[in-house]
């Protein structure tokens, strides 16, 4: 059997798996692998340097998300510990990310144990990287030496594509370029097969539950997307002609133009129309959607008319079943429900709203044109953004002023709904660039996870990729302060407390007021600043006239602005207002 270095060997065993894009900082202990890839003129694999770890680990989860797997190559310790938090955000949202962890050599983890003398990075603890790794990856190990390191490889691939999630491969630095076996055969990658009858026995009860309770709903999650189930679902629907949503996570898995679809249904953040269709289902069919309260906006989904199936098991009502394969469960249902259909017709709510179930039309709160609310903004973005636009929108007040966005082309919405790292979208968008390169990234996020991860943009000046970041400036953590204390967001219902700290935004939520659109003249690209609806629409047409450029756009947002989708929140007691006597005090 030929041989050849593990470096080489991981290089072609990810190449074998469609990676096209490795992120990363540089670091000598991972050197040799990327010395490997830059040194083979025939690589498929390009390497994109970032300018921190956690930037690098939000290139990776956004590049996963549209090309099913990624990879990041960081260095011991240091570079591996500021990447846990990217990386356990894949492991929440089930992004196939895989850490590829280059550490000291074997002479020095022996001086180490023999003698304590650490190397750089170490913590005297050879298992101290690895460990951590196992509690956000589905497969980790150590390679101390050639011969083990193809099934270690194997092994650690197989888990990370079977399972959709992040795994962990720690390389010691010599070994990089000693000598294993090369592949002799494809890398055997097992999916998750399942018992059909299984499948079949839950499609049974739920299309039980559908027939007794009637005015069903399909809620569609991002599992559809994850586990390439959008054809598998579109079937299932088209077929039974059965009305669906989707989740906030799984926004955009499907063209909103389908005729069937209703909407983002999140929940009390919803539009009152979606709110009306989903509540007064008879029967509410969860598929691949996940109970997460950035999915269900302070509502609860459980109740005997209820069907949740995910990569957990599924859930009809009080029944579990477990060892089920999604893809098998849809078609098991699809054959059921159709069969059924033939007797039975099933109906739909008639809803009074006539509004677009396709967007999210909010009022408006000011008629002063000239001061730009966030529900303006995202109202003026969905005429303006294209199907050659890709939306990519961090945390907080943007994803919660965006779920209205129309998205007609799937795919087209990237947000990070569940583990809400804020800063996630600037870095990420990097890596759904690279994974979509005739998509165009409009990037919505607010100043304070700007300021976490604003080097980003650098690293899209750098690539010449022509992005576009809005940083929605209200100068305050101001998600943060809402869920603390509403009041000062609740306008003329505001209570007039005696202790002022109570009414106004707390200080340790201000932010220092950067000049965003300046930050171009050090990071690279072009700066623009608005004020004013008038001032919004010159700078979209400038973005839309200069297509090969990268921009950030300054967007001043009034500082107790709130979207119109948050306005519930304001309407009962925030965590410091329970605790105070006055509450209700007028």
């Amino acid at each position: 059997m030929s041989q050849i270095t593990v470096a080489k060997y991981l290089q072609l065993r990810l190449e074998e798996l469609g990676l096209s894009h490795v992120f990363g900082v540089a670091g000598n202990y991972t050197a040799p692998f990327l010395d490997t890839i830059v040194e083979d003129p025939n690589a498929k694999i390009k390497i994109i340097g970032n300018t921190n770890e956690i930037n690098a680990g939000h290139c990776a989860d956004g590049y996963a998300r549209l090309n099913t797997i990624a990879a990041v190559a960081v260095t011991y310790g240091v570079g591996a510990f500021s990447l846990l938090n990217p990386v356990a955000g894949s492991y929440v949202e089930h992004n196939a990310v895989l850490v590829i962890n280059g550490a000291p050599t074997n002479a020095e983890q022996k001086k180490n144990m023999g003698e304590g003398l650490t190397a750089s990075h170490m913590t005297g603890d050879m298992y101290s990287n690895i460990n951590v790794y196992r509690n956000v990856t589905v497969a980790a190990e150590q390679v101390t030496s050639g011969g083990e390191a193809p099934y270690k490889i194997d092994a650690v691939l197989n888990a990370l594509v079977s399972y959709g999630r992040p795994a962990y491969l720690e390389v010691f630095e010599d070994v990089w370029r000693t000598n294993c076996d090369a592949p002799d055969r494809p890398i055997n990658v097992k999916h998750n097969e399942t018992c059909r009858d299984v499948a079949q026995s839950a499609a049974v009860a739920t299309a039980d539950l559908i027939e007794a309770k009637d005015n069903p709903i399909f809620w569609a999650g991002v599992e559809l997307q994850r586990q390439h189930l959008q054809e598998s679902f579109l079937s299932l629907v088209e077929h039974t002609q059965i009305e669906f949503t989707t989740s906030i996570m799984g926004k955009s898995t499907f063209s909103e133009d389908h005729p069937l679809f209703k909407g983002v249904f999140n929940g009390k953040a919803s539009p009152d129309d979606i709110y009306e269709r989903f509540t007064e289902a008879g029967s509410k069919i969860g598929i691949g959607a996940w109970t997460t309260g950035k999915n269900l906006g302070g509502f609860n989904i459980w109740d005997d008319n209820t069907v949740l199936a995910n990569s957990s098991g599924i859930r009809v009502g009080a029944k579990f079943y477990a060892n089920m394969s999604l893809r098998a469960y849809i078609e098991e249902l699809e054959l059921e429900l159709v069969a059924r259909k033939e007797k039975k017709k099933y109906q739909s709510h008639d809803m009074d709203s006539a509004v677009s179930p396709n967007m999210l039309l909010r009022s408006n709160p000011t008629d002063n044109l000239e001061v730009i609310t966030y529900d303006l903004f995202f109202d003026t973005m969905s005429s303006y953004l294209q199907e050659s636009d890709t939306v990519v929108v961090d945390a907080g007040f943007p994803l919660l002023g965006a779920q209205g966005l129309h998205r007609a082309k799937p795919n087209t919405f990237i947000a990070q709904a569940n583990w809400l790292s804020i800063g996630f979208s600037v870095p990420a968008a990097i890596g759904v660039k690279c994974a979509a390169p005739n998509q165009r990234v409009m990037v919505f996020v607010g100043d304070g996870a700007f300021q976490e991860t604003c080097q980003a943009v650098s690293t899209q000046h750098h690539l010449k990729q022509n992005t576009v970041v809005f940083v929605l400036d209200n100068k305050i953590y101001g998600i943060e302060q809402l869920l603390v204390n509403p009041n000062p967001f609740r306008g003329k219902d505001k209570i007039d407390y005696p202790q002022d700290d109570l009414n106004t935004v707390y200080p340790y939520n201000k932010l220092n007021n950067w000049k965003y659109s300046k930050l171009t003249d050090a990071f690279g690209g072009t700066g623009l600043e608005v004020h004013s609806l008038s001032e919004l629409n010159s700078a979209l047409k400038t973005v839309r006239d200069n297509a090969n450029e990268n921009f950030i756009v300054h967007v001043h947002i009034p500082e107790t602005n709130i979207p119109e989708s948050i306005q519930y929140r304001t309407k009962s007691a925030g965590e410091d207002e329970i605790l105070n006597p006055d509450y209700g005090l007028c």
